[in-house]
């Protein structure tokens, strides 16, 4: 009885701090959304460091706690502080969302193999090889979800609230000349920025968890 009530308690601590560490790393979100570099690729892509409080997230306590933070995050930024009537936001949750699933879903699964078979691949080879698939997977699919939520929601929405489908690929056509279309947007423009960003954030991310790992978390 007595080791079950000592259990229990461990597990409590362990979901409020869970909790606090997710409040936590969500309001330092929010923050690091209004640090950006000071270069607009295409004249309106801003590069800010957010994420990453939610890569942290995800490879300590898994996929949901990650997503977590990125709904705070965007809804925060929606009620508050949105120039896109909140379609930027949503943009950011989804496509957020798609990088780091996989790479909390994968993370864990590793985990979990290595725990049920009660031992720990310490091959810093074998180590970095699997890291880098399981960002590579999480990069590949938040380009994939970029490049197809753009196409069909992003890109017709702003065009309706700023004047027009021809405006908008004008206004990046000015910045990069062989942008003729929607498609060449989305393929020339926005996937590149979002491969170089997802590869940021991820090496950002990951050795910034490493940090902290064992001192904070």
């Amino acid at each position: 009885m007595k080791t079950n009530t000592i259990t229990n308690q461990n597990k409590t601590i362990f979901k409020t701090k869970q909790m606090v560490m997710i409040s936590l790393f969500a309001a330092l979100s929010y923050v690091l959304m209004f640090v950006k570099l000071p270069y607009k690729h295409l004249g309106f892509l801003e590069f800010e460091f957010s994420d990453i409080p939610a890569v942290i997230a995800t490879l300590q306590f898994g996929p949901l706690a990650g997503i977590v933070i990125e709904l705070i995050k965007n809804l925060i930024k929606g009620i508050t502080a949105t120039t896109s009537a909140g379609v930027g936001e949503f943009a950011n949750f989804i496509v957020s969302s798609a990088f780091l699933l996989p790479i909390g879903f994968l993370y864990k699964l590793r985990n979990t193999k290595n725990t049920e078979k009660n031992k720990v691949d310490n091959s810093k080879t074998w180590n970095a090889v699997y890291m880098i698939i399981i960002f590579g997977v999480g990069v590949i699919s938040m380009t994939i979800m970029g490049a197809l939520l753009n196409y069909f929601v992003v890109i017709p929405v702003y065009a309706k609230l700023f004047g027009g489908m021809e405006n908008v690929i004008g206004f990046a056509a000015a910045n990069v000349p062989a942008i003729k279309d929607l498609a060449s947007l989305v393929i020339i423009g926005i996937t590149p920025f979002n491969i170089v960003k997802g590869i940021t954030i991820s090496i950002v991310g990951y050795y910034t968890y490493r940090l902290l790992k064992g001192r904070l978390l």
